[in-house]
C-alpha cells in the first residue's frame, strides 16, 4: 500500500466509527508512527509503505476507532511549551488547565502573554513553597517548577501509578530535585502537612457521579474515574481545600483551583465563606475556569 492508500483506508474506518475529523486523525497517527511531519505525509501519497508499517498503523487506527484518546496511543500530550508523558493512570492535560498554570506563574511574578492582571500576586522572596493537590501527570507541578527556578513543590496524589508518571515528567524536565511527590488521599482527615505554602494549586476531580455515564466515550471509557468523579455535586475536594486553607497557607498566600464551566460562583462562595477574598478568572471563551482566593 502507498501512504495515500493507508490514509484513505484509515480515514474511512474512523469516519464509520464517528471519530471527529477522521482525515486529520488519520494523518496525525501516521505522522506520529513514521516520525515525519504531517506535511511530509500529505506531500508523498504515492510513497510505498512496508508490511510492518501497515500492520502497526492499522493497529493504532483500530485503537483510535474505539475512541481511545490520541494521547494514550502516543503516550504523550502537549501542555504549554512542554510535552508530558501520559498513560491511562493519569488524566490527559487539557488546554483549559493551561490557564491555571499561567495563573500560578503570574502569582509567582511572571507575566504570561494572555492574563487577567487583576489576579493576586505574591510578594517577592528568595523562594516559594507550592502545594499541588491531585498532581496526576505532574503537568502543573513540573510547569511551575520549570517556569520559576526558586519554587519548591509538594505534589500530592492518591494514585501511586500517577505519581510514577509525574516523576518521569519531572526527570524529563530536570526539576525532580525541587518536587517532592507524596502518595496520599487529600480527603483523609488524618493527613497532615508539615509545611505551609505560599501557593496552593489544584485541578481536582469535579464531575458529579451522576454525570459520568454521559461523558464522551473517550473520557468515560479510558480516563481514570479517580481523577474525574467527585461525589454527588462535584464539590467535595473544593470543600476540603477551603476547610484546610487557613492552616495550609503561609501569610498572604494564594489558592488557585480549576473548576467546571458552571461551578465558579459556587466554589468562590466556599472560599468567601471562610473569609477569603476571591476572583474568577475566565478563559479565552469567556468561561470562568479558575477560582483564585487569598486571605483578606
Amino acid at each position: 500500500m502507498t501512504l495515500g492508500d493507508l490514509l484513505n483506508r484509515a480515514s474511512e474506518y474512523l469516519s464509520e466509527r464517528n471519530v471527529e475529523d477522521p482525515s486529520l486523525e488519520a494523518g496525525l497517527l501516521l505522522s506520529w508512527l513514521l516520525k515525519k511531519d504531517i506535511s511530509y505525509i500529505y506531500a508523498n501519497p504515492d510513497m510505498a509503505s512496508d508490511p510492518e508499517t501497515e500492520k502497526a498503523y492499522l493497529s493504532i487506527v483500530e485503537r483510535r476507532g474505539r475512541h481511545e484518546p490520541f494521547a494514550y496511543i502516543t503516550g504523550e500530550c502537549g501542555f504549554l511549551d512542554y510535552t508530558f508523558i501520559v498513560d491511562q493512570s493519569v488524566l490527559i492535560p487539557r488546554g483549559d488547565t493551561e490557564l491555571l498554570a499561567q495563573s500560578a506563574l503570574f502569582a509567582l511574578g511572571h507575566n504570561p502573554v494572555f492574563f487577567n492582571h487583576n489576579m493576586f500576586r505574591l510578594k517577592k522572596k528568595d523562594s516559594f513553597r507550592v502545594l499541588d493537590i491531585g498532581t496526576g501527570s505532574g503537568c502543573l507541578a513540573v510547569s511551575i517548577a520549570k517556569g520559576h527556578k526558586s519554587v519548591f513543590v509538594d505534589a500530592v496524589d492518591i494514585s501511586e501509578e500517577a505519581l510514577n508518571i509525574a516523576q518521569k515528567n519531572a526527570k524529563r524536565y530536570e526539576v525532580e530535585d525541587r518536587i517532592s511527590f507524596i502518595n496520599a488521599d487529600f480527603l483523609d482527615k488524618s493527613l497532615n502537612f508539615s509545611a505551609t505554602y505560599d501557593l496552593i494549586v489544584s485541578n481536582p476531580p469535579y464531575i458529579p457521579l451522576k454525570e459520568i455515564p454521559f461523558l464522551m466515550k473517550s473520557v468515560k471509557d479510558y480516563e481514570p474515574h479517580l481523577a474525574l468523579a467527585a461525589g454527588e455535586d462535584g464539590l467535595i475536594f473544593y470543600r476540603e481545600i477551603a476547610n484546610r486553607a487557613s492552616s495550609l497557607l503561609a501569610g498572604s498566600g494564594i489558592i488557585l483551583v480549576e473548576c467546571g464551566y458552571n461551578q465558579g460562583h459556587e466554589i468562590s462562595n466556599l472560599f468567601s465563606d471562610k473569609g477569603f477574598e476571591t476572583l474568577l478568572l475566565k478563559d479565552l471563551s469567556g468561561i470562568s475556569r479558575v477560582v483564585a482566593a487569598t486571605k483578606k
